[in-house]
């Protein structure tokens, strides 16, 4: 039986559902355009019609997701145990979204950027650090910190050391390595502005 022939938004779906099963068994830097339009039932010229590299289909697959990305800021009744819970849920979302294969994408995108534009673009508007200023706002309004004294680039700290460890490859990112990020980086960072 013949495939039916597939146009606009269904065809692109399915070059996008089709990348991102890719992206789940292989690494970055081993798919070629040609391993997408053959997952896809496609060829390289429909690809390169609609994006002008890997990296920006690849890119367009995982935006897709990240229209599914919601997280809880955890509220437990301690700034402590609300990074723990809400690190073991940033795992999480970094496991479904095989950050490991996706180490050579991060490293290409980032290769021509200076450190100033890289930690511009890492500034307070990201979703970690969004994240932070919500867990700091309800550590505050429980009276357990001090916020007016807190400089809001601690708050950048924990995205920071995420990308530290994504590019160094010497440790594995996984809930023992965040929870360290908690227990022994931000805590005590944090601690100067704890109300005791």
């Amino acid at each position: 039986m013949a495939q039916k022939r597939r146009r606009g938004k269904a065809l692109e779906n399915d070059i996008l559902t089709a990348t991102l099963d890719l992206i789940e068994s292989t690494k970055y830097e081993d798919i070629t355009m040609d391993m997408i339009a053959k997952n896809a039932h496609t060829n390289k010229s429909v690809l390169y019609r609609r994006w002008e590299s890997k990296a920006a289909i690849i890119l367009a697959a995982l935006r897709t997701q990240m229209g599914n990305v919601n997280l809880e800021v955890p509220d437990t009744g301690s700034i402590h145990d609300d990074l723990l819970a809400l690190f073991d849920q940033l795992i999480d979302l970094l496991t479904k979204m095989n950050y490991d294969h996706l180490a050579g994408l991060m490293m290409e995108r980032l290769g021509g950027m200076s450190v100033a534009d890289f930690f511009k673009r890492l500034g307070p508007n990201n979703y970690v650090t969004q994240l932070m200023q919500q867990v700091m706002a309800q550590g505050q309004a429980r009276g357990e910190i001090d916020l007016t004294a807190v400089d809001e680039q601690l708050l950048n700290l924990p995205v920071y050391l995420i990308m530290d460890t994504l590019f160094s490859k010497e440790t594995a990112l996984n809930q023992e390595r965040m929870h360290w990020m908690v227990d022994s980086v931000m805590m005590p960072v944090l601690k100067p502005y704890l109300k005791k």
